[in-house]
């Protein structure tokens, strides 16, 4: 049988993409991260043509080790196909609420993009690979939400894996085209979680934070939210899916 050239490199383009590898980056694996004060909080609320509402915080933990993360995506446009990575980008969305203004993936060990992610050796991925090591947002979910602890993510300004201020997130569909996004920055005191109220009739209701899609650089001071407090939250909004 024979295979035309377009053929075989359609073919080598899919296993390329579809592949996991652990690999390490040039500047070698990405190491745990600690001194992660729990008093500290960044997050990002944002919405787009193609998603309602997208909110993620981060904060330390109680042994400093590692990043809380909480993540939530409601209403993403069934025209876009999942199910749907979501990453920390380099740099902050541009002018018109830009996501291509934001840059490639947090990656200071310079692992690149392919093979994908190996979530059994989270250390061997792009530090900002969110969905690569934790999961991607599946199809058909209106109101999903999940909460992690990331070993390589990092709150201090001084480390390479730091995530706040310059960063952004970005969520994309299964093509990779990017469907929304916002810039991280350092929260206030209360943070800008979602909340769960009951309605006369017994009906649960989410209201999300309102988007701040493209926010001025922050340099506000710390909350003293504590990590438990974010995934007691979490756990307390029944009707997300988690």
């Amino acid at each position: 049988m024979h295979l035309s050239t377009s053929t075989v490199l359609a073919v080598a383009v899919t296993a390329a993409t579809t592949a996991t590898a652990q690999v390490t980056g040039a500047k070698g694996n990405a190491p745990v991260t600690t001194g992660n004060s729990d008093t500290i909080l960044y997050e990002t609320s944002f919405s787009s043509s193609n998603v309602e509402s997208g909110y993620l915080n981060f904060t330390g933990t109680s042994d400093g080790v590692g990043v809380l993360v909480t993540a939530c995506f409601k209403g993403i446009n069934a025209s876009q196909p999942g199910p749907y990575p979501y990453h920390i980008h380099d740099f902050v969305v541009g002018p018109n609420e830009n996501c291509t203004a934001t840059g490639g993936h947090l990656d200071p060990y310079m692992r690149m993009d392919l093979p994908a992610c190996d979530s059994a050796a989270p250390e061997t991925c792009q530090v900002g690979d969110l969905s690569g090591k934790h999961g991607k947002v599946p199809v058909g979910v209106d109101d999903y939400c999940t909460s992690y602890v990331d070993n390589y993510l990092s709150l201090d300004p001084s480390n390479v894996g730091f995530i706040g201020n310059s960063r952004s997130i970005v969520i994309h569909n299964v093509n990779l085209t990017r469907i929304g996004c916002g810039n991280i920055v350092q929260g206030s005191t209360g943070g800008m979680y979602p909340t769960n109220t009951t309605t006369p009739g017994g009906n649960n209701v989410t209201t999300y934070p309102t988007p701040t899609v493209a926010p001025p650089i922050a340099s506000g001071g710390a909350t003293s939210l504590r990590a438990s407090m974010a995934l007691g939250v979490i756990l307390a909004v029944g009707s997300l899916v988690l």
